[in-house]
């Protein structure tokens, strides 16, 4: 890998979205497809910038308050063989692992920390030696509650890194294929810095956008198929801001399975159906009624039978009763479930005050944050070099002040923001 390292095309203003699994959790862990999608308007955000000290690389993340600057001169001291091999390796380097832990440890909270070492890890293997610039990230994602906050974050910070380092078309007026796939392979390694052997699938919903369908193989991988023709959907996701233990949910499901295998592998068959019936439902939901009234049912299915592996919580219930008893759509749990977040797709011609009512319910009730957006939408993005001159000062402020979410998709949302997003 050859790698160039410029400050001419900064700023950069870099974009990805979170994820949510539509159908196959848990039944995924068994070898049956799952299918998961990105959030359109719940995204992390990007800006790499000049900073005044041009012997520094600095990221800061207003978020997790975190702030962090090393001098160049430390990470020039990395072994450069140990190194290239870490640019040219579809895995994670022992030696440059380490390397980047003994540049963050002791330096913040372990959430922090974690950040950091994704950072510092790509920055390493991809733009290292680049100098003078703060990368801050900003996110409208809740962190720790299944959407995929952490491999957003890596694939914006791939995104901007493979461009200051060369490593994409500098002339392109979009993404390529191969873009994408570059910025795949490394998002996914970042997410292997923290935790181990992750799926990969939150970093290529990030990535690619829309939706994908997955399946766990014998020997450990995992495949994927990107479908590129999803209609957006619309959604209301409902974070309950309940501790949940994947691990210990899952790992109930395999008990269950040892003591129930006849019943458990007909439930895991039953939600391996859904799965590619929805597959197929997909090209058409947005033009047929009658197709998309059958989507609305696959996930009240796919909602019972997670019920049914005692995955669901009663915190979750709430949610699915509201939208039952208002009418307003069909409500399932997402992700290993046990608290966390429930999306309910709306019924077609659902009014926005039954939305706000039954968001305000959720809020007031039970204290939940509940989010209107959609399914389906852009993957990874960054804004067209003229549109962010255009509007350099006001996305400055953006970033370097204190901003809400509102303030976030007013100025930055793709598709609804006066930005031009390079997209593939």
């Amino acid at each position: 890998m050859t790698v160039v390292n410029s400050t001419e095309m900064v700023p950069i203003v870099a974009s990805a979205p979170g994820k949510i699994i539509i159908f196959g959790e848990h039944s995924a862990v068994y070898g049956k497809p799952a299918m998961a999608a990105s959030v359109s308007s719940l995204r992390s955000y990007l800006y790499v910038k000049k900073t005044e000290d041009e012997s520094v690389v600095e990221m800061a993340f207003p978020d997790i308050n975190s702030n962090y600057s090393w001098p160049h001169k430390d990470l020039e001291e990395i072994d450069r063989q140990q190194l290239t091999l870490a640019q040219e390796s579809n895995d994670v380097n022992n030696y440059v692992m380490e390397f980047v832990r003994s540049q963050v440890s002791g330096k913040g909270s372990d959430l922090e920390q974690q950040a950091a070492v994704c950072f510092l890890y790509l920055y390493m293997c991809l733009c290292p030696n680049l100098k003078g610039v703060r990368f801050i990230l900003k996110s409208t994602l809740p962190i720790g509650a299944g959407l995929g906050s952490s491999a957003s974050i890596a694939v914006c910070l791939a995104l901007a890194m493979a461009k200051l380092g060369g490593h994409l078309d500098a002339e392109s007026k979009e993404l390529s294929s191969s873009d994408l796939e570059f910025v795949n392979k490394w998002s996914f390694i970042a997410e292997k810095c923290n935790h181990g052997t992750p799926s990969g699938i939150d970093n290529a919903v990030a990535t690619y956008g829309n939706a994908v369908v997955f399946r766990r193989q014998e020997d450990g991988s995992t495949t994927f198929e990107p479908i590129k023709e999803f209609p957006q959907v619309p959604m209301v996701l409902t974070n309950t801001k309940i501790p949940k233990s994947t691990k210990v949910l899952v790992a109930n499901v395999r008990k269950l399975f040892e003591r129930e295998p006849v019943i458990t592998s007909t439930i895991l068959e039953a939600m391996s159906a859904v799965a590619t019936k929805a597959k197929e439902l997909l090209p058409a939901i947005s033009s047929d009624p009658k197709r998309y009234t059958e989507m609305l049912e696959l996930v009240r299915i796919n909602h019972g039978l997670l019920v049914s592996l005692g995955v669901s919580h009663p915190g979750l219930e709430v949610i699915k009763s509201l939208s039952d008893s208002t009418g307003i759509g069909s409500t399932k749990l997402t992700g290993a479930g046990g608290g966390g977040c429930a999306f309910t797709l709306l019924k077609t011609g659902t009014t926005d005050e039954a939305v706000t009512s039954f968001i305000e319910t959720l809020s007031k009730n039970h204290g939940y944050e509940s989010f209107t957006t959609e399914l389906g939408g852009l993957g990874c993005c960054f804004v067209a070099p003229d549109s962010l001159a255009a509007h350099a000062s006001e996305i400055a402020k953006l970033f370097e002040e204190e901003s809400t979410i509102e303030e976030l998709n007013n100025a930055l949302l793709p598709g609804s923001s006066a930005l031009n997003w390079v997209v593939s």
